[in-house]
């Protein structure tokens, strides 16, 4: 006979209630923590499918949907710096699981064919949108809708397994992309009057991704004390440091210091 109790941990989700944004730089994390707010950046994103791949680079601020006994190995790619929000947190400000592509599946291939063509028909229009009226520019608007609809979906989407690319990095073949869970924060389309991606030959190198990054700084997702589940540091000759931070901003509140984690505790107790 199963019991209620047996019922209720059967049904208990293999997801936790929070996710976590790790960095590997600590002036990045002290400035997260002041401004209260997440600044997005360009990621490399490489889609390919059966019939066709695309190459480009997306404004975006990452996170994992990973409970805390199993960040482990993230925090090692990404850095042992971090922050656990609530998943509410995360729903309200429209963030969103990455949807993981075989590249075996035709799927992405039709997609991608069909936002290549509506590009073909936006581009000339693009570049004369501050000229068009009329009838050109209506047009050009229901184009541009139709694109942002489209091409926003193409932005959260990520192959199931890939080779794992990264600068100044021996390529890893066969990585398991989903393994890492990501959710999303990715700016609205065509927000600030930018196209919603670059070209990967605009930022071959850190600094022009660096520099155009700066374009979407004010396009970011806020986030409050009452957000935070956790905030992690690598250990705790840290902690000082952090209290004293902590306590020296204006909406300082006791509280918060109950949410600071080390990474070496993870690794020991969970």
């Amino acid at each position: 006979m199963v019991t209620k109790k047996k019922k209720d941990e059967l049904v208990q989700s293999l997801h936790p209630t929070t996710i976590f944004h790790f960095t590997d730089k600590e002036d990045a994390f002290y400035s997260i923590l002041s401004q209260q707010y997440f600044r997005p950046s360009l990621s490399t994103e490489r889609i390919t499918g059966v019939e066709g791949r695309r190459y480009f680079s997306v404004p975006m601020v990452s996170f994992c949907d990973i409970k805390l006994s199993q960040i482990l190995y993230h925090s090692i790619k990404y850095g042992e710096f971090g922050f656990g929000l609530t998943k509410s947190w995360a729903e309200k400000n429209a963030l969103h699981p990455v949807l993981y592509m075989s590249q075996a599946s035709t799927l992405f291939s039709k997609y991608n064919a069909r936002i290549r063509l509506l590009k073909d028909k936006l581009i000339p229009l693009w570049s004369q949108r501050f000229s068009l009226i009329g009838k050109e520019r209506d047009d050009f608007e229901n184009l541009k809708s139709e694109y942002a609809d489209l091409y926003n979906l193409l932005r959260y989407m990520k192959n199931y397994k890939g080779t794992l690319k990264r600068r100044d990095k021996k390529d890893v073949p066969n990585f398991m992309f989903a393994d890492e869970k990501e959710w999303r924060y990715v700016p609205e389309p065509f927000v600030g009057d930018f196209w919603p991606s670059l070209n990967l030959e605009k930022v071959k190198e850190r600094n022009d991704a660096r520099l155009m990054s700066e374009k979407f700084a004010n396009y970011g997702v806020r986030f409050t004390f009452e957000d935070i589940k956790y905030i992690i540091i690598p250990t705790e000759k840290h902690i000082n440091k952090l209290i004293e931070h902590i306590s020296e901003l204006d909406n300082y509140n006791p509280s918060i210091i109950s949410k600071i984690i080390t990474m070496e505790k993870v690794r020991n107790d969970f």
